[in-house]
């Protein structure tokens, strides 16, 4: 496995599996994938970079694999904004406990929080990702959180 690559900031679209999203999908119903580009988008409703996601209102209930990059922060308080608006957001991230974003918009307020037991292979990789994952729902209709860990 090439770390380098996988830590680098030259791809970062980290495409969801889409076993996984499916089984997400099914339970959640999304009305937009709020972060994709055009080759991995999982849903027909999508906020490509040229649209930037960060700029539009979020609606509905809301699918969000961030690129993991430094900006990552600034969607996951984008998505924690949008759910105080009403939007659900399922946002599918590293399991970086010790990050700002974590201890600022994760825990104080999230609805629930899935640690993914293994780690994902996205895209086409041949392996998995260096990091774990974690499913994060943010929803102001759920008062109480819940932490899970759910399988691939």
């Amino acid at each position: 496995m090439n770390n380098n690559l996988m830590f680098s900031s030259k791809d970062q679209t980290w495409e969801t599996p889409i076993e996984f999203f499916n089984k997400v999908n099914e339970e959640f119903k999304f009305d937009i994938d709020v972060c994709a580009v055009d080759e991995t988008a999982k849903y027909s409703n999508y906020y490509t970079p040229e649209v930037d996601g960060l700029k539009q209102e979020w609606k509905g209930v809301c699918w969000m694999n961030p690129p993991y990059v430094r900006q990552i922060g600034k969607w996951i308080e984008k998505a924690y904004n949008e759910s105080v608006k009403g939007a659900t957001v399922v946002c599918l991230i590293p399991a970086r406990t010790d990050t700002k974003y974590w201890h600022e918009f994760i825990f104080p307020y999230a609805s629930e929080i899935r640690f993914i037991k293994g780690r994902l292979k996205f895209g086409n990789s041949d392996n998995s990702a260096p990091f774990p994952s974690a499913l994060v729902i943010l929803s102001n209709k759920i008062k109480e959180l819940n932490v899970t860990v759910m399988s691939k």
